[in-house]
């Protein structure tokens, strides 16, 4: 009775934008993008030895990969700032985030939706830590940065 709502009705539009359409894709390829983010997981964990939180969440997210095709390189980036945040103290995460430039706090808020999203799907998910890093970003960066991902279409 319901299924009229199953319909994607858009097909049928001939002006309907696409994702597509309104997001450049990632500029390298899938192998590129794959092969940087496990170069930055190994420095991530170096950098996580000698206390550089804030080395670490800076170099994870600059130039993080986006879009549909570096699916791989994605889940490397989520699982290389999982490692950032699980082994970061409460105490250090206000110093840590003041530290990242607003661009990096708006990538940072991408991420941490992204892993509240998996939930307990994925291993080294802990939402409770995901949700203190979020109340910490936006003391710091305000609800605008919220806004900002909302708006944003390059997902993660």
């Amino acid at each position: 009775m319901d299924s009229f709502r199953k319909i994607d009705i858009d097909q049928y539009d001939e002006d309907a934008i696409t994702n597509e359409e309104l997001v450049e894709p990632y500029p390298r390829s899938a192998a590129d993008a794959l092969a940087d983010a496990k170069a930055k997981s190994t420095e991530v964990r170096s950098l996580i030895g000698r206390g550089d939180t804030a080395g670490a969440l800076t170099l994870v997210l600059s130039d993080y990969p986006y879009g549909p095709n570096v699916e791989e390189a994605k889940q490397v980036t989520l699982h290389s700032l999982l490692e950032i945040v699980n082994s970061t103290k409460s105490s250090d995460i206000p110093a840590a985030v003041k530290s990242l430039h607003t661009d990096h706090r708006d990538a940072l808020m991408k991420y941490l939706y992204k892993g509240l999203e998996l939930g307990g799907e994925g291993e080294g998910i802990n939402c409770a830590v995901l949700l203190g890093w979020h109340e910490r970003l936006t003391e710091v960066a305000g609800t605008g940065c919220i806004v900002r991902v909302m708006a944003d279409r390059r997902r993660v």
